[in-house]
């Protein structure tokens, strides 16, 4: 059995340290049905079991409010719980539910990005960054990417070099075409696209 070792109440939030270590962060509403003191022997693992019990039905709420909001991914959506202040299993349930529902598909939700910025000047691979950041897996990233080929990405990256251009024209060529390159690379094209726009902006 571990100790509990302080207990911090702040903004509505509880801090529980157990054995000198941060053990929880959850709020004050939800201590209160599992309450704790210093002092106490406590199995975490119960501990916690019965706070996301306690925390489930307002975890749930919480998850389609932060839906309603805009589309997120299972783990931007996991962050969003955790940093509120709900446990890993109420959060796991929570996740579960949305599945099994249909509200939450990180594939359906990549494929829906990359229908919209393929009509953007965004390039391929820091479109794939984004996806990857946002906890998209490789394999459903991969076939969201399939919205960005050859065609649609020489036509961005051209967008996107004439909106850039402005910056290096009063550049010496070499020097102009340099930073356009680097610009336009930073941007998530790949070379054959830049070479092509650049190409097709300076003639």
């Amino acid at each position: 059995m571990a100790t509990v070792t302080g207990i911090e109440i702040e903004r509505g939030m509880v801090g529980v340290y157990v054995d000198g270590t941060l053990t929880q962060r959850l709020r004050k509403a939800h201590f209160i049905k599992c309450p704790l003191q210093e002092g106490d022997e406590v199995d975490v693992e119960r501990w916690i079991d019965r706070v996301a019990a306690a925390q489930f039905d307002d975890a749930w709420e919480a998850a389609l409010n932060s839906l309603d909001v805009c589309a997120r991914t299972e783990r931007e959506l996991r962050r969003s719980l955790a940093r509120r202040g709900y446990v890993e299993p109420a959060v796991d349930a929570v996740m579960e539910r949305l599945r099994e529902v249909g509200l939450i598909d990180d594939a359906r939700y990549a494929e829906r990005m990359a229908e919209l910025q393929s009509r953007k000047p965004v390039g391929v691979y820091a479109f794939k960054r984004k996806l990857m950041a946002k906890g998209v897996s490789e394999d459903a990233a991969a076939q969201a990417l399939e919205a960005f080929d050859d065609e649609q990405q020489q036509a961005a990256c051209l967008e996107a070099a004439k909106k850039l251009w402005r910056k290096y024209e009063a550049l010496p060529p070499r020097e102009g075409r340099a930073k356009l390159s680097q610009a336009l690379a930073r941007r998530g094209f790949g070379w054959e696209s830049i070479e092509s726009a650049i190409d097709q902006l300076c003639d």
